[in-house]
């Protein structure tokens, strides 16, 4: 058999181009739960109208659902904006998990907390350099 030259380009080895997207959608999942149980309502800081809410967290879910190409390609641009992303679901994640702790109840957004927490470490650790 001939040997065939195979040209493999480093985006495609990067396991972050499959899970970005799957970080997007968790977003979009977290988001919906928590427009539904009233974190609008329930977080002091974070006090706004729920129509404005809601355009925050669509307007947010497509932007990042704009980057998927360009992360998938690999764009180090687009990949360093993906790195911060996972950081901040990170924090998100465990915000929420950790004001439920406190409160020892249902807190708006605790149950999609942990899709954010998971993507995003996987997608920080499959990101770094």
């Amino acid at each position: 058999m001939a040997t065939r030259d195979i040209t493999v380009h480093q985006h495609h080895l990067t396991a972050g181009r499959h899970i970005y997207p799957a970080l997007v959608i968790a977003q979009f999942l977290h988001g919906f739960e928590d427009y539904v149980a009233g974190f609008h309502e329930t977080f002091p800081l974070y006090s706004l109208a729920p129509e404005f809410f809601v355009l925050l967290h669509l307007g947010l879910v497509l932007l990042l659902a704009a980057l998927i190409p360009s992360v998938a390609h690999g764009r180090s641009w687009a990949l360093r904006l993906a790195k911060l992303w996972a950081v901040l679901e990170i924090l998100n994640g465990a915000f929420h998990l950790m004001l439920a702790l406190i409160e020892w109840e249902y807190y708006p957004g605790v149950w999609t907390a942990p899709l954010l927490l998971i993507f995003g470490a996987a997608l920080g650790r499959s990101l770094r350099s």
